[in-house]
């Protein structure tokens, strides 16, 4: 019978991992309660940026600090990876600026318009993965690890 396995990942790592996907959570208390939405992102290896839209809940965490998770995973061979992200909300103001700087790659999947752009640092970086059979250690290979 196989066991879970379960290993940290470097912050080089992490920061590779958070680079091949585009999708994530943003955490944050809104209200006294917590609050976690999906959202799409881009990832420069110094802090995580995302687009919203005017007068949406991005506009009420700027300065606040939040947390930030994105994963992958593979249901049939029970491995995947998970990385959070500790940092501030900020919401930047020259929003064509530095959305130039991203090109395509910060365009949000919402419908338009996103006039909002929202930096979280990289305050903290955690990240670990999981392998249910000693084998799926060959899931590293193709990036899922």
């Amino acid at each position: 019978m196989s066991t879970s396995q379960i290993h940290a990942l470097s912050h080089d790592r992490c920061r590779a991992l958070l680079a091949s996907v585009p999708l994530g959570r943003v955490a944050f208390v809104r209200d006294g309660r917590p609050v976690i939405r999906p959202v799409n992102f881009t990832f420069t290896g110094n802090a995580v940026w995302l687009r919203s839209a005017r007068n949406s809940w991005a506009d009420r965490i700027g300065g606040q600090a939040v947390t930030f998770e994105a994963d992958a995973y593979d249901a049939g061979d029970h491995t995947g990876w998970s990385v959070i992200v500790t940092g501030v909300a900020t919401l930047v103001t020259d929003v064509d600026t530095v959305a130039a700087q991203f090109g395509p790659g910060l365009r949000s999947w919402a419908p338009p318009p996103r006039d909002r752009l929202l930096r979280i640092s990289l305050d903290r970086i955690d990240g670990r993965r999981i392998a249910l059979r000693p084998d799926a250690t060959d899931a590293t290979e193709s990036g899922l690890l």
